[in-house]
C-alpha cells in the first residue's frame, strides 16, 4: 500500500471490494481506527462469527426468505451455503493481506471461486474440501 503499482495491488483491491460487498462497510468506516481495518475486522471474525459481520442486504431474499435480521437469514441458509459464504470471505481476506507476497493470485482466486460454485451447485465437491484446499495452493 503506497508502493509501486502491480498486479498484486489489483488483487488487494479485489479483496477489499469483496469485503465491502459482504460486510456493507467501507475501509473508511468510523469503526476502523488505530490498528483495526476492514481486512482485520473480517479476519478476526472468521469463521465462527461470520454472520455477525455480514450485511443484511448481502444475500437475496430468495435465499434467506423474508428474514428481518441476519440471525434469521443465517438460520435460513443451509450449512453448505454458510460454508460457501465463509470461503468467499476467506478468499477476500487472502486477497487483501497486508503484504503483497501473502496475497492470492487471480489464478488461485479463479480456481477457488470455481470450486465454491461447484460446491454451491452441489456438483460433488464438499465445502470442507474447499476450506482445506483454500490455503494449500
Amino acid at each position: 500500500m503506497g508502493g509501486r503499482v502491480s498486479i498484486l495491488g489489483d488483487v488487494y483491491s479485489f479483496g477489499i471490494l469483496l469485503l465491502e460487498i459482504f460486510t456493507g462497510k467501507r475501509p473508511t468506516d468510523k469503526l476502523f481506527q488505530e490498528d483495526l481495518n476492514l481486512h482485520h475486522f473480517v479476519k478476526m471474525a472468521l469463521p465462527e462469527r461470520a454472520m455477525e459481520i455480514l450485511d443484511n442486504s448481502a444475500l437475496c431474499e430468495e435465499v434467506t426468505g423474508k428474514a428481518k435480521t441476519w440471525h434469521e437469514g443465517w438460520r435460513n441458509l443451509t450449512i453448505e451455503q454458510q460454508e460457501c459464504l465463509i470461503c468467499v470471505l476467506q478468499i477476500a481476506v487472502a486477497c487483501s493481506a497486508d503484504l503483497p507476497q501473502d496475497r492470492m493470485t487471480m489464478c488461485q482466486v479463479d480456481r477457488e471461486v470455481s470450486m465454491i460454485m461447484d460446491s454451491f451447485l452441489h456438483t460433488g465437491l464438499s465445502s470442507q474440501a474447499i476450506s482445506s484446499h483454500l490455503f494449500s495452493s
